[in-house]
């Protein structure tokens, strides 16, 4: 379960950002929104099942998505490939002394009873810090270890696992380096603790980004080679009412093989094998209306929008199989409203998400902003500042909201910011700006 996640120093976030998942003490207009879209992790700790992000373009809401990309990139090859902090460690680069300070991630997330909060601070050089604390719901949090440069403090009553890669003050273990992250070094040598939340990492907290998505992609063809979630993608697409009754897959000649057909909806088999594309059918239908006979279509002629349910409709099975968080950027980019918020009711029903799975989006479909399908603290903005810093706020710390508020018309003229300023256009299509005569 994913508690809150903070960021600083990462493209257009300057200052700490924290995006929130924790329940407001609030009540909406409906209550079933109340007992459905939040569920009650212990006395001190509810937490809410989606959370849907708004901003206008290059707001930085597609920053966050890739803020919390980097960190999990990070912390699953930091180990393995010396060049990890290069590649995701973005600083702030409007202002000199962000651009010389280390970027800043944290996680506080929920295994086992357990909160863990997880962090650590790099630049693209090396990891200044690292830090893993955890509670067993308590105010009260014990460190697991801290960590300053090549530093490590271990604690060893709570984490005696890791106290056998401490060699000494002065001497490290062979496989340490300033610029790997130590947890996934003390998983790798089986600490039973660093295991477990490697296993978060991988497959509870994932990533989907529209404007990214080669990887997802990927992923989405190897899933579709499992019978099992194969039949269960199918389905999907076929609840959806998109026309298609089945997908499969067919090999082609190389020569058959186009720049149309070439993509990551390609697979290749090993080596020798000829290519395998993945086809969908429809019903075809006589004059009755009656279906007659199956028509194979390529799978890249279909729209954009079945395509990219196809792609995301794994990792929706997965979330909700498993009770992960799913982080979707571009939400509602090529999707019908009616399947955007059947998508929402999945994860709000405790009939299809009884594990609190936990969806979060960054949209700009306006739609959705609606006091019938959100509750408050299920809202955020981001909005850049004069200084050009991206800044989240949480719709309930707006003060004066009523419950039954127009949210979409509120946003749309502006009370809550993050909207595009549209009138900012006029002066390009004056005539005084192109040499014309009034």
């Amino acid at each position: 379960m994913l508690i809150e996640f903070s960021v600083a120093n990462f493209r257009s976030f300057r200052e700490m950002q924290t995006l929130r998942l924790q329940a407001a003490p609030i009540k909406s207009r409906n209550p079933q929104l109340d007992e459905q879209n939040v569920f009650q992790v212990n006395e001190k700790l509810s937490l809410v099942k989606s959370k849907v992000i708004y901003g206008a373009n290059a707001s930085g809401k597609s920053n966050l998505v890739k803020a919390m990309a980097a960190f999990v990139r990070i912390f699953h090859a930091s180990f393995q490939e010396q060049d990890a902090l290069k590649k995701w460690i973005e600083p702030y680069l409007l202002n000199k002394q962000s651009f010389q300070q280390p970027t800043f991630f944290q996680v506080q997330f929920r295994i086992n009873e357990r909160n863990y909060r997880y962090g650590f601070e790099a630049n693209q050089i090396s990891i200044i810090s690292e830090w893993l604390y955890s509670s067993n719901g308590s105010r009260m949090e014990s460190y697991h270890f801290k960590r300053e440069g090549q530093q490590i403090e271990i604690n060893p009553r709570t984490f005696k696992e890791a106290s056998r890669l401490i060699i000494g003050k002065d001497e490290l273990p062979p496989l340490y380096r300033d610029n790997a992250l130590f947890l996934p070094l003390v998983a790798a040598f089986n600490g039973p603790i660093a295991e477990t939340i490697v296993r978060y990492f991988t497959n509870n907290l994932i990533i989907y980004s529209g404007l990214d998505s080669r990887n997802a992609n990927a992923t989405a063809m190897h899933a579709f080679q499992d019978d099992a979630m194969r039949a269960k993608m199918v389905s999907v697409l076929k609840r959806s009412d998109v026309g298609i009754e089945d997908l499969d897959t067919m090999e082609i000649p190389d020569e058959g093989l186009n720049e149309i057909t070439k993509g990551y909806f390609l697979k290749q088999q090993a080596e020798g094998k000829k290519p395998i594309l993945l086809i969908t059918k429809r019903k075809a239908v006589d004059e009755k209306g009656e279906a007659v006979m199956d028509v194979p279509f390529l799978f890249n002629e279909e729209s954009y929008g079945t395509q990219k349910l196809f792609f995301l409709s794994p990792f929706l099975i997965n979330a909700l199989e498993t009770g992960g968080a799913l982080v979707v950027d571009e939400f509602g980019s090529s999707l019908h409203v009616k399947l955007i918020r059947a998508i929402l009711d999945l994860f709000h029903s405790p009939i299809t998400n009884p594990h609190n799975a936990q969806l979060i989006v960054a949209t700009h479909d306006t739609h959705l902003l609606d006091q019938r399908i959100f509750r408050r603290d299920q809202i955020a903005f981001v909005e850049k500042d004069k200084s050009g810093q991206s800044v989240l706020t949480d719709l309930v710390e707006f003060k004066g909201v009523r419950n039954d508020a127009s949210l979409e018309n509120d946003y749309l003229n502006g009370r809550y910011g993050a909207v595009p300023l549209i009138n900012q256009f006029d002066w390009a299509f004056t005539p005084e700006n192109h040499g014309q005569e009034n």
